[in-house]
């Protein structure tokens, strides 16, 4: 039978949802998975996002107010090891949790068997990607780490306003917030296009020179686990995250901008998690792991098809570029 497709609320209760639905499936059942990609989401595929978007809210509440006062509102006046400590050691647990966790469960736990026939790619990835992987990830949540530490900092001398009271505009901090993935989809489109070859007649390639030096350490992640979502350079990981600085230079309230940070890490280490439904994976982003010249944004804005650089599989690539 076909893999069945995630409820639109399923990330909301990531992974509890995705592992009771891993242990209801039969071991016995023949799997045919759904790899007819379409460039453009449905209705449920948009309230789906809005559920991963709530998800960001929730981590990003928590992680703001685990402690009595986010540094952001006043503390981060001086760059002080204390605060600046609490920071960073809670990014480093929640990757751990998150990315070990979960690809301990597809790949490693008793489970892995039952899992592997919704794997997107068959294959498994060998050990020394995991581990690549972990390296730079965590590398990448230190650098997620500095870019909250600089945000606070600003905030806090008041070199960056915020809106201080959150109920002043409620409608539209709820608006900006249920809808955070939409937001970075462009921006994830243009930091991703702009760093593979532009195969321009009329331009200089600097795409081209940004892969071989930035972003083909990405691309070593050929067939992509949780630990591969920010497995990425310095350069890249800094570009990645920056997208949080749209709401910040808005002059949003902070919770926002932590949300936007939050769902890029989430977004992405879910994504590419290498499995269908109750996996978290995304065929459309799998294909531009495994074909290169295509796909370079997501689908819920569907820039790819706008640019021309869309593939529903991988012989339309010679389509784009010929």
């Amino acid at each position: 039978m076909s893999a069945s497709k995630q409820p639109f609320y399923a990330p909301i209760f990531f992974p509890i949802v995705n592992i009771i639905e891993a242990y209801k499936l039969s071991w016995k059942e023949v799997v045919v998975l759904p790899m007819k990609i379409l460039g453009i989401l449905n209705f449920p595929g948009y309230l789906t996002l809005v559920a991963s978007s709530i998800r960001a809210a929730i981590f990003a509440y928590m992680a703001m107010y685990w402690v009595s006062e986010y540094p952001g509102f006043g503390t981060a006046r001086t760059f002080e090891l204390g605060w600046m400590m609490i920071l960073v050691t809670r990014n480093l647990i929640f990757t751990l949790v998150m990315c070990g966790v979960w690809d301990w469960f597809l790949y490693f736990s008793p489970m892995k068997e039952k899992m592997h026939k919704y794997k997107i790619t068959p294959k498994y990835p060998s050990n020394s990607q995991f581990w690549q992987d972990a390296k730079y990830t965590t590398l990448a949540s230190l650098i997620a780490a500095g870019i909250e530490i600089s945000l606070c900092h600003l905030w806090s001398r008041g070199l960056l306003s915020y809106h201080t009271d959150w109920w002043s505009s409620p409608y539209l901090n709820f608006a900006v917030l249920g809808t955070t993935t939409i937001w970075r989809s462009p921006h994830f489109y243009l930091i991703h296009r702009l760093m593979h070859p532009w195969r321009s007649p009329h331009l200089p390639d600097i795409g081209k020179f940004l892969y071989k030096h930035v972003h083909s350490l990405h691309h070593k992640s050929h067939n992509p686990t949780s630990w591969s979502g920010t497995s990425m350079h310095p350069v890249e990981s800094f570009l990645y995250y920056s997208a949080c600085f749209m709401p910040a230079l808005a002059g949003l309230h902070p919770l926002i901008t932590l949300t936007f940070i939050v769902d890029a890490g989430l977004s992405a280490r879910t994504s590419h998690d290498g499995f269908t439904w109750p996996g978290s994976g995304n065929p459309f982003h799998m294909l531009h792991h495994s074909a290169f010249d295509c796909n370079y944004g997501n689908e819920q804005i569907p820039l790819d098809i706008l640019f021309g650089t869309f593939a529903a599989k991988k012989g339309d690539i010679r389509k784009i570029w010929h």
